[in-house]
């Protein structure tokens, strides 16, 4: 089976589209985006007697007319914010009213996977290659009913699916970050997570351990050190899970397919398992992935990809 693996998108839509189309120029006869699929910004852009201004990396930007509108908010839906055109008073109220702004950050986050699970199943329909996608800690639990609903890409999250004869274990949460995301949880919580789906596998030397967050102690798990949530510079720490590095050395899988710290990029085995993180550089607007070829019992190759 060759596989491609790809994670942390957070809403970029040329970074989807660009999962798609590897999914096809790969010939992979599978392939998994693994979380987070949620964007992190709404990008208010402010609309003042038919012209339209956003403030975009520290620049000012323009739109005459619903064209340049258009373009702009292509421009920010590539590097995975959210557009919300408005006027100033209604950006205000937005800004002072933070259960409002959940509400509107929720709706654009359903609004951007429906469009992007529509356009998986157009883009797909003549494709042989199964998709496979799961949520990440940041993704709120409103995403699951939207990526249930999809055509030609399958739910994995928080279960055990079998994927051309490799049982794929799930997992989007993570231990405590800082940023107190939707789907984190005690070590402890994750072990039984964990425990509990890999009691439903059958060989679980061929399964792949699909989990979010990377082992701990790892090449896949080193951060920037924070401090007041700023980074530290030139100071970094290991900030993956205890308890997915427990479960890799107790079960020794196949595969362990990880994500969640987009500087990582890197492959490690822990004992007779290979585990890999293709890393992300989604605000850059590039696609980071792995093609990864199985035989039977085995990890034959594997190799990073970008683009």
């Amino acid at each position: 089976m060759k596989l491609l693996f790809v994670t942390d998108i957070h809403g970029s839509e040329i970074c989807f589209r660009k999962f798609l189309s590897a999914v096809i120029q790969y010939r992979a006869d599978a392939a998994l985006l693994l979380g987070d699929l949620s964007g992190k910004v709404i990008m208010p852009i402010r609309r003042t007697n038919g012209t339209y201004t956003c403030i975009l990396l520290g620049k000012t930007l323009v739109a005459h007319d619903e064209t340049e509108l258009q373009s702009l908010q292509r421009k920010n839906a590539d590097m995975g914010y959210y557009s919300y055109v408005a006027s100033q008073s209604e950006i205000e109220e937005l800004q002072q009213n933070p259960a409002r702004n959940d509400e509107i950050f929720r709706e654009l986050i359903v609004e951007r996977l429906t469009h992007w699970t529509q356009y998986a199943d157009e883009k797909l329909r003549d494709s042989p290659a199964r998709v496979y996608i799961g949520p990440g800690n940041d993704d709120p639990f409103v995403v699951d009913a939207v990526l249930d609903h999809s055509k030609r890409m399958v739910n994995l999250t928080e279960r055990v699916v079998d994927v051309h004869g490799y049982e794929v274990v799930t997992t989007a949460f993570s231990n405590p970050t800082p940023w107190h995301t939707p789907r984190e949880c005690t070590e402890e919580e994750l072990r039984a997570r964990i425990d509990h789906m890999v009691s439903k596998v059958e060989r679980v030397e061929t399964a792949i351990f699909n989990f979010h967050v990377p082992p701990y102690g790892t090449l896949l798990d080193i951060a920037p050190e924070l401090k007041a949530l700023q980074p530290v510079v030139g100071s970094t720490s290991n900030v993956g899970s205890t308890a997915v590095a427990g479960a890799i050395r107790k079960y020794q899988p196949l595969l362990g397919l990880h994500g969640h710290i987009h500087e990582s990029k890197a492959a490690e085995k822990i004992g007779r398992t290979i585990c890999v993180n293709p890393g992300s550089e989604y605000a850059e607007r590039v696609l980071r992935g792995i093609l990864i070829t199985l035989d039977k019992d085995e990890v034959k190759n594997y190799i990073f990809t970008s683009g």
